[in-house]
C-alpha cells in the first residue's frame, strides 16, 4: 500500500511538472457557410494547472498575410480581408483551472478584453474515434454561444483543455468545427512534453492599458450594439440613395458567438 501511495505521488508530481505545446490552424469566416477565411497559425501551451492560446499573432505568420485576399464561401458569398490580419500580442485565451475562470482578448473595434467564469459546455461523448497525428481522437458534440461544436479529444493527454475557448472534455482537443466550419481548428503538431521555453502566459496587453476587464455580458451588448449601429447606417444610406429598406443583418452571419 506504501509503494502504491508513493507512485500516485510520483505520478501527480510528474503530470504537474510537465508542460505541453500544441500547434493548430485556426480560420474564423462567420456567415460563409465554410472555412472561408485567413488560415491563420496558433498554438496551445499548457501544464495540469492552466492554459494558453493564441492567435492572429504578428510572429506567428509570415509577411504575406497582410496581403489582400478575397475568400469565397458558399454560393455568392464572399469576404475581402486588406491589410494585417495580426497584430502584436494577437487574439489570446488563459485559463485557470483553481479559479475555474477565462481571461482572453478578441479584435473589436480595437481590442476588448474579458474576464469570465469558465463557460460550461455540456458535451455529449460519442462512440466514433479517427486518428489525429499519432493520437486516437475521440468525438464529442456540444452547444457554445449559439453553435453546434464537433470536438476531437484525446484521453493520451488527460488535461481538459483545447483551443480558442473550447474545453471541458476528458481529454485535451486536437481539432474542433462548429456546423458549417465558420469557426475551424485543426491540429497540425503537439510536443507533450514540452522542453521548449514557451510561457503559459496571462493576456499580453500593450503599453499604458488601463487593465480594465469587461464581463461576457458587457461582450454581447457591445456586439448587438454595434450591430444596431451597422444596420441604422444602411436604412440611412438607403434613404438617402432612394433604395428599398435594407434587411437587417442575422447575428450569427457576422459574429461567430451569437449568444442564442
Amino acid at each position: 500500500m506504501k509503494h502504491f501511495i508513493i507512485f500516485l505521488f510520483l505520478l501527480s508530481w510528474s503530470l504537474q511538472a510537465q508542460k505541453g505545446v500544441v500547434y493548430y490552424g485556426q480560420i474564423k469566416s462567420p456567415g460563409m457557410k465554410s472555412s472561408a477565411g485567413p488560415d491563420l497559425n496558433s498554438y496551445l501551451v499548457f501544464d495540469i494547472d492552466r492554459s494558453y492560446y493564441v492567435t492572429a499573432k504578428d510572429s506567428l505568420e509570415r509577411a504575406d498575410v497582410r496581403s489582400e485576399n478575397i475568400y469565397k464561401g458558399e454560393g455568392d458569398r464572399r469576404v475581402v480581408y486588406n491589410g494585417a490580419k495580426t497584430t502584436e500580442f494577437g487574439e489570446q485565451v488563459y485559463f485557470d483551472r483553481d479559479k475555474d475562470s477565462l481571461w482572453w482578448s478578441e479584435r473589436f473595434q480595437g481590442y476588448i478584453y474579458i474576464s469570465e467564469k469558465r463557460p460550461l459546455i455540456d458535451w455529449e461523448l460519442k462512440k466514433r474515434t479517427k486518428k489525429i497525428g499519432n493520437f486516437k481522437a475521440k468525438k464529442a458534440i456540444g452547444e457554445f454561444r449559439g453553435r453546434t461544436y464537433t470536438a476531437w479529444y484525446t484521453t493520451e493527454i488527460p488535461l481538459p483543455y483545447g483551443p480558442w475557448k473550447l474545453q471541458g472534455l476528458p481529454g485535451l482537443i486536437l481539432e474542433a468545427y462548429d456546423e458549417s466550419k465558420e469557426m475551424y481548428l485543426y491540429f497540425k503538431n503537439v510536443e507533450y512534453p514540452t522542453e521548449k521555453e514557451v510561457a503559459i502566459s496571462k493576456v499580453q496587453r500593450p503599453k499604458g492599458d488601463e487593465g480594465k476587464w469587461e464581463t461576457i455580458e458587457d461582450f454581447e451588448k457591445m456586439l448587438r450594439n454595434s450591430l444596431t449601429r451597422a444596420y441604422n447606417r444602411m436604412v440611412l444610406n438607403a434613404e438617402k440613395n432612394g433604395s428599398d429598406k435594407p434587411e437587417k443583418p442575422v447575428f450569427r452571419e457576422i459574429y461567430i458567438e451569437s449568444f442564442e
